[in-house]
C-alpha cells in the first residue's frame, strides 16, 4: 500500500509541476512583451504621442494561448504539457514553423524540480516557499536567457517574500537576510563597477544585483560567497565552451540562469551545506 501511495504521490506532483511548467512558459512570453508595451506608453506620454498608443490589452491571461508565429488560437489538446509538443512532433499544426525546444524543456525541468523539493521537504510551508521561489527562478533564468533583462516585477518581490519568510526563520535569521540582501547586492555592485574600469565594458546587469540581493534575503550573507563561487564557475565553463565553438562573440552572456542555477542548487543541498558553513 506505501509503495502505492508512493507512485501516486510521484504522479500527481509530475502532472502538478508540468501544468505548472506551462504556465512558467507564459510568464516567459507575455512579461518581456507586457514592458515593453508598458514602456512604449511610458515613452508616448512624455512625448505626447498618445494618439500613437494603440495597445490592446495584453496580459499573462489575455488573450487565449496563440501561435507565435501566425498568432492563431492554439487548440486545447495541443496545449497539454509536453504531450503536447511530442504530438505535433515540434512543428505548430497552424503554420507548420517550429515550435521552439524550451516549451517541453521549462515543463519537464519545472516538473522534476517540483518532485524533488517535495521529496526534500517535509515541512508544507518550507515546501510551498521553496516551490515558489523555484518556480520564480526558472522564469527569470528563462527570460534573462531570451531576453537579457531580469524584470523587476519578479526579482524585488522575491527579495521582500525572502525577508518577510525569515521573520520566521523559515530559511535563515532576520539578522542574516536583511545583511545577505545589502551584501548580495552590493557585492556585485562593485564587482561591476571594478570590471567596467578595468575592461570598459558592462559584465553584468543592474538585474543581476537584484536578483544575488534576493538570494540574500532567502538564504543569509553566509551564503553569497558560495552562491557567487557557483554561478561565476558556471558562467566561465559556458563562456569557455562557447569560445571553443565560436570564435567571435556577437552577444553579451546573460549572468541571471547561473545565479538562478546556484539558488536552486543551496535550495537542494541547504542542509548539507550549512553543516560546512555555519
Amino acid at each position: 500500500m506505501t509503495e502505492y501511495y508512493f507512485y501516486g504521490y510521484f504522479i500527481f506532483f509530475i502532472i502538478l509541476g508540468s501544468c505548472v511548467g506551462s504556465f512558467l512558459n507564459i510568464i516567459i512570453y507575455r512579461t518581456p512583451i507586457i514592458l515593453r508595451n508598458k514602456w512604449d506608453k511610458e515613452i508616448g506620454l512624455l512625448n505626447d504621442n498618445t494618439h500613437d498608443l494603440d495597445i490592446k490589452k495584453y496580459n499573462l491571461f489575455i488573450p487565449c494561448s496563440s501561435c507565435p508565429h501566425c498568432q492563431k488560437k492554439i487548440p486545447l489538446i495541443y496545449n497539454i504539457p509536453i504531450l503536447g509538443w511530442l504530438y505535433l512532433r515540434g512543428k505548430s499544426k497552424c503554420c507548420n514553423n517550429k515550435i521552439s525546444l524550451h516549451y517541453p524543456i521549462v515543463e519537464m525541468l519545472t516538473a522534476i524540480l517540483t518532485v524533488l523539493i517535495m521529496m526534500n521537504y517535509n515541512d508544507g510551508w518550507r515546501q510551498l516557499a521553496a516551490l515558489l521561489l523555484t518556480w520564480s527562478l526558472v522564469v527569470l533564468a528563462f527570460i534573462d536567457l531570451n531576453e537579457k533583462i531580469l524584470p523587476d516585477c519578479i526579482t524585488l518581490p522575491l527579495l521582500c517574500g525572502g525577508l518577510l519568510l525569515n521573520l520566521n526563520h523559515m530559511f535563515s535569521s532576520l539578522h542574516s537576510a536583511v545583511i545577505g540582501s545589502v551584501l548580495g547586492y552590493l557585492f556585485f555592485w562593485l564587482t561591476y563597477w571594478f570590471m567596467k574600469m578595468l575592461t570598459g565594458k558592462e559584465t553584468m546587469g543592474y538585474g543581476d544585483f537584484k536578483l544575488m540581493a534576493a538570494l540574500g534575503a532567502w538564504f543569509g550573507w553566509e551564503v553569497i560567497p558560495l552562491l557567487t563561487f557557483i554561478s561565476s564557475s558556471l558562467g566561465i565553463i559556458y563562456y569557455i565552451t562557447l569560445r571553443l565553438f565560436k570564435k567571435e562573440m556577437k552577444q553579451s552572456i546573460a549572468f541571471g540562469p547561473f545565479l538562478a542555477i546556484s539558488g536552486v542548487t543551496f535550495l537542494f543541498f541547504q542542509q548539507n551545506l550549512n553543516y560546512f558553513l555555519y
